[in-house]
């Protein structure tokens, strides 16, 4: 069994699945270099990882409004992988692992999330072309990213498509329990809704100066709170402007609900099948997001059918299927 070390920024709960399928097909070891990010408060389930773990030592600082941790001892524990496993490019330790691994000839797997739609400097840009070329191999989420890797010269052979998942049984029990009223958004004015706004952020109170009286604000919601949201609620609105992946489609999708997203959301490709189970629309564009979702307020049938859609879909992206992928790409590499 392969010895592979993954190294991430932090314990993020929808990657925990994902991590524990894959640690029953390699011998996989994560080094999270922080348990929090400041801006995204996650609580830690300790009692779900069922892989070798560790926080790495180190301190944190915001540099012109980037999040930068510096750990030490990285070196020490790449130490006897047969492959490692980076999920990003964005913190030092990626880079000295990166260094840590072509002198030491371990191949190095850069997972990659990021799509054209991203807004990113040119020198930033430059800087990850650098790093991409020195990993041996790629996982990407789906198809957006890969039309990335392939823009930027990387050799489609060198890259596993391993679809982004999350805790099906989590979210697929989620059941409609609404029968009345307006139709529910997760995520205006003139649509008979009610919008429930899940989630925090710094333009949180702007939007509540805003709002009008259909409008509510959940704030942050821990996972375990999720499903009976989704369950709450008729469709799922993930209106970006920026968004790799957009782990909320899954979610509600094995939720059961239509989904509704912004173009830039790499992770609508994949899930959402236009005028089946949702809509794909402009980003900033208020006009084409009301009609979305006036097409499925004024149709019942639509609306069920694309729920059913959805959960068909969704049910194919499983922890299962991301592991099986990875763990074939790393015994391909780590001869």
């Amino acid at each position: 069994m392969k010895r592979v070390t993954l190294l991430t920024e932090i314990p993020a709960p929808y990657r925990i699945p994902l991590f524990n399928a894959l640690a029953e097909r390699v011998d996989l070891r994560v080094l999270f270099l922080r348990e929090r990010n400041p801006d995204r408060p996650f609580q830690l389930h300790r009692e779900e990882l069922r892989f070798s773990w560790s926080i790495l030592p180190g301190t944190e600082a915001t540099v012109r409004g980037r999040w930068i941790v510096l750990n030490g001892g990285v070196a020490r524990r790449l130490r006897g992988s047969d492959c490692v496993l980076l999920g990003g490019w964005n913190q030092p330790a990626f880079w000295s692992t990166i260094a840590w691994c072509r002198l030491r000839k371990v191949p190095a797997v850069m997972w990659v999330e990021s799509t054209t739609e991203d807004r990113r400097s040119g020198r930033l840009e430059r800087l990850k072309r650098a790093m991409l070329r020195a990993c041996a191999g790629f996982v990407v989420p789906g198809s957006a990213s890969l039309e990335y890797l392939e823009a930027l010269g990387v050799d489609r052979a060198r890259v596993s498509l391993a679809p982004n998942a999350v805790d099906s049984g989590i979210f697929g029990r989620a059941t409609r329990q609404r029968t009345d009223g307006p139709c529910r958004v997760v995520a205006v004015a003139d649509l008979p809704v009610e919008v429930v706004i899940a989630g925090a952020g710094p333009q949180e109170p702007l939007l509540r100066r805003i709002a009008t009286e259909n409008v509510t604000f959940l704030g942050n919601v821990e996972r375990d709170a999720l499903p009976q949201i989704y369950a709450d609620s008729d469709i799922a609105v993930v209106p970006s402007r920026s968004e790799t992946w957009g782990m909320a489609l899954n979610e509600a999708a094995l939720a059961g609900l239509p989904l509704v997203s912004s173009t830039v959301v790499g992770g609508s490709r994949d899930l959402i099948e236009e005028g089946v189970n949702g809509f794909r629309v402009p980003p900033d564009d208020p006009a084409a997001l009301r009609d979305a979702l006036r097409r499925l307020i004024d149709d019942d049938e639509l609306r069920r059918s694309a729920g059913v859609r959805s959960r068909e879909i969704a049910a194919e992206f499983t922890p299962d299927r991301w592991a099986d992928e990875v763990a074939e790409l790393v015994e391909r590499l780590a001869r």
